[in-house]
């Protein structure tokens, strides 16, 4: 008795019964290898908690300022002249958006494009430097 393979078909029943699921609006979207996030953080644990601490205070010196100039503008401009007072702003300025930028990357290497630190940080640096430049600029030029 000889048994012919060739002519014997696989049942089709039996991978269906194997394949995935199919996908649904909800699921997340498979990561591809060009969207992986570079390994490894950029700075070291001290220059990161430094990155951090400068950014929490040029942050609160910056609330700070500007609840001066909203609560007394007649005082600071009378008392450092308006030349002086857009240049502390544009120092200010400078100081949340150059560790913000730096945390964006810190960030960006460690998990994702849109992770929530990544997007707080593009924020952060964004405003301040949109709020920043046209006092760099005064400062610099005047």
């Amino acid at each position: 008795m000889r048994y012919h393979y060739g002519l014997m078909k696989p049942s089709k029943r039996l991978p269906k019964l194997f394949r995935d699921p199919p996908k649904t609006l909800f699921d997340e979207p498979e990561h591809k290898p060009y969207e992986a996030p570079a390994k490894g953080p950029l700075f070291s644990n001290r220059v990161f908690y430094a990155l951090l601490a400068a950014f929490g205070l040029f942050l609160m010196l910056t609330a700070d300022w500007f609840g001066l100039l909203l609560l007394n503008s007649d005082g600071v401009f009378g008392r450092l002249g308006p030349l002086n007072t857009v240049r502390v702003t544009a120092v200010l300025m400078t100081g949340i958006a150059v560790p913000s930028a730096l945390l964006m990357f810190h960030y960006k290497r460690l998990y994702s494009y849109t992770s929530d630190e990544n997007v707080f940080f593009a924020i952060a640096f964004s405003l301040s430097f949109l709020l920043g430049s046209p006092c760099a600029l005064v400062g610099i030029f005047g």
